[in-house]
């Protein structure tokens, strides 16, 4: 019997003969010559140049699924197009979304099925829309722990978690899908691999980082910065290419850039508008909040006239309707818009209605109104007070019940104005003593920066004095103001001393019929753009 590495060795001699070239037996003096003298041994034919280009979709901040009415920018419609046409330039091409997706959305805080929707219409058209890699943005534990791994678990895209773990009691491990029986933990790198027609191969590595701007108590943030340095010393050795996916503010890409002075491309998040900054050969890109713009960045490497070198040209593209709807995401979209226009309809309200015209852009983003006062906080409280039924002193918001993260222009619409406010709620007229607004108004600035910082029309502050009206505010005058229902849950941050049962509480006046506009915190903004004119 024939050993098994006797057989090994002739099937490797067949090979090696299928892959020479013998020439013809020369004839020497009417002799046959050797015939194993004039065997030559070629190589296989190889096409391979060392030259390789991709290519990489890049859009952040995303929360609404279809073109926005006031401008007709956005829409994943008009993203898959983009997408297919330049997979079909080059199919080494990569779709990403830096992070900010699952909330907060008007969409998302409606229910279906008894269910809040809680993100699942983004996971649903994202999947159609081809896109294959996501940062955590800190939105994304708006959720309910439930909730996001339920997202989680209908992603077909991958997620990327650099600084982020899954905090399960005392225990630390990673986030993770479920895929039947099997758990699929999210990886804190990324490795691409990719290859075209002649043959030639490159790996492109991705680390992340988010800020640790919603603290919850299944989410342990780990140091962004430690974890990005480590991730991409990792992926430098194993790639060629190592590439960032964040979701920071600007000042923490620059600082995360000078950490990292040969990555040479940060792909970021947050802030909400174009940007292009670099520090140094980093180069750093943000996209305009919901795909308005997405940026396209081309590459070009050399592995053999230009080894360890990376070309790169970046573009930005409006998505716009330059750009047709594909139909298989539209489908899909339009399902959920139908279930959206079918919940504000329900309050009596057309969602195609404008209602005014903005000029310059109404600021919702969360930054500006949890810290200081804006355009729209300011139109928001002045129709809060034309609302009441009384004259009032003052109308007080807390921050947190907007939640649109976005500047509002052109076009505002009836749909802008729920998306501004998802959560809706009634408006309350309260008699309280000035010994209380005054703690009320004091703790709102102590809660700048979160959802519980107050916003008030017929108050100001001046030299650390509060100011009703013309007249300094007196802690023993009684003043009537409106506020939202949530607001007298005794709920919001540090605020728990503002309910009803407070003594310092005097006098209520609650919306008791459907057509009180005050039954509905957007009802009364409605009916106060309508009677203002456009």
């Amino acid at each position: 019997m024939i050993s098994t590495r006797v057989c090994a060795f002739f099937v490797l001699m067949g090979l090696v003969l299928s892959a020479c070239r013998v020439s013809a037996p020369r004839q020497t003096d009417g002799q046959a010559s050797d015939p194993f003298e004039e065997l030559v041994l070629v190589p296989p034919p190889t096409t391979d140049d060392g030259h390789i280009s991709f290519q990489i979709l890049h859009i952040n901040d995303v929360y609404e699924i279809a073109p926005l009415p006031g401008d007709n920018l956005g829409g994943f419609a008009r993203l898959k197009t983009l997408y297919d046409s330049l997979y079909n330039q080059n199919p080494n091409t990569l779709f990403v979304l830096a992070g900010d997706f699952l909330n907060p959305s008007l969409l998302g805080s409606l229910k279906m099925n008894g269910q809040r929707i809680a993100g699942r219409h983004m996971v649903e058209v994202m999947n159609r829309a081809g896109v294959d890699l996501v940062a955590f943005g800190n939105h994304e534990f708006d959720l309910k722990y439930a909730d996001l791994q339920q997202r989680f678990d209908e992603s077909e895209f991958e997620w990327l978690a650099t600084n982020v773990l899954y905090r399960n009691g005392d225990r630390l491990q990673p986030f993770f899908a479920h895929y039947g029986n099997f758990k699929y933990y999210f990886p804190e790198n990324f490795i691409w691999e990719i290859e075209d027609a002649d043959g030639t191969t490159l790996k492109v590595g991705f680390f992340s980082a988010v800020l640790p701007a919603n603290p919850k108590d299944y989410v342990h943030y780990e140091d962004c910065y430690e974890e990005a340095i480590k991730a991409y010393l990792e992926l430098n050795a194993r790639c060629d290419v190592v590439i960032g996916l964040t979701h920071l503010d600007l000042d923490m890409d620059r600082k995360l850039a000078t950490l990292l002075p040969n990555v040479p491309l940060i792909m970021g998040g947050h802030e909400h508008e174009l940007h292009h900054d670099s520090v140094g050969n980093v180069h750093i890109f943000k996209a305009d909040a919901n795909a308005k713009t997405a940026w396209i960045h081309r590459f070009e490497v050399d592995k053999v006239l230009a080894p360890g070198y990376v070309g790169r040209k970046s573009y930005v593209r409006r998505i716009d309707s330059t750009l047709s709807a594909d139909p298989y995401v539209e489908e899909v979209v339009q399902k959920w818009i139908h279930l959206q226009n079918e919940a504000i309809r329900a309050v009596g309200v057309d969602p195609d209605e404008v209602l005014m015209y903005a000029h310059q852009p109404l600021d919702g983003r969360e930054a500006s109104v949890r810290n200081h006062s804006t355009n729209l906080t300011q139109l928001i409280t002045r129709a809060m007070a034309a609302a009441a039924r009384q004259p009032v002193d003052a109308a007080i918001l807390n921050g947190g019940s907007i939640r649109v993260d976005d500047l509002l222009q052109g076009a505002i619409t009836a749909v802008d104005i729920f998306r501004t406010l998802p959560f809706g709620g009634s408006l309350v007229e309260v008699d309280l003593q000035g010994v209380l607004l005054r703690r009320l108004l004091d703790q709102g600035q102590h809660n700048k920066g979160t959802g519980g910082f107050l916003h008030a029309y017929g108050i100001s502050k001046d030299n650390a004095e509060w100011t009703v009206g013309a007249s300094p505010l007196d802690d023993q005058a009684v003043y009537h103001i409106i506020v939202p229902d949530f607001l007298l849950t005794g709920l919001e941050i540090g605020i728990d001393f503002f309910t009803p049962d407070n003594p310092q509480v005097v006098g209520l006046d609650r919306p008791v019929q459907p057509d009180d506009v005050r039954s509905d915190i957007r009802k009364a903004l409605i009916d106060y753009l309508r009677a203002r004119g456009k």
